[in-house]
C-alpha cells in the first residue's frame, strides 16, 4: 500500500500567497500615500499658529507695540525655517510685516488646497488666500 504524506505546499498554493500579499501591499501604498502630505499641512498650520503667537509676544514685550522686526525672533526664524521644509517644493513662505499688521502664509501640500494663511487679527483660512497690503494693513486676503 502506498502511503502519500503530503508535506509543503505546492508551487501553485506558494503563487497565490504571493499574489494576495502583492495587491494587499500594492492597497496599503497607495492608501497611504496622501498622509504625508497631511501630516506636512498639519506642521504648516501649527508653525504658523505658532508665529501669530510669537507675533503678539514681541509687540508687548518690546514696548514700542510694534510687529517690525518680529520675524528676527529666534523662535520665528526657527519657524520660518520649518515652514519652507514642509511647504510644497520647499518654498519660503510669504510674509509681509509692517508697524501695526503682520501676514504669512505658506502653500500646502496636499492637491488643490491652496495655501494657510493667518495675519495680526488672528485671521486663519485655508484655500485660495494669500497675503496682501489692503487699505495699509497686512492681511489675508483672497487671490
Amino acid at each position: 500500500m502506498i502511503k502519500n504524506n503530503k508535506k509543503g505546499f505546492t508551487l501553485i498554493e506558494l503563487l497565490v500567497v504571493i499574489a494576495i500579499i502583492g495587491i494587499l501591499s500594492g492597497t496599503v501604498i497607495v492608501s497611504m500615500s496622501g498622509t504625508q502630505e497631511s501630516a506636512k499641512d498639519s506642521r504648516i498650520n501649527s508653525a504658523l499658529g505658532q508665529m501669530r503667537t510669537a507675533a503678539e509676544v514681541y509687540k508687548f514685550s518690546t514696548g514700542g507695540g510694534k510687529y517690525t522686526g518680529f520675524d528676527s525672533m529666534e523662535q520665528v526664524v526657527l519657524l520660518l525655517a520649518e515652514l519652507k521644509a514642509n511647504g510644497k517644493g520647499g518654498l519660503d513662505a510669504v510674509k509681509l510685516i509692517g508697524d501695526n499688521s503682520w501676514c504669512a502664509h505658506q502653500v500646502l501640500n496636499a492637491t488643490g488646497a491652496g495655501n494657510s494663511c493667518i495675519d495680526y487679527r488672528g485671521y486663519t483660512v485655508r484655500g485660495n488666500y494669500s497675503c496682501k497690503v489692503v487699505e495699509g494693513q497686512n492681511i489675508c486676503a483672497a487671490n
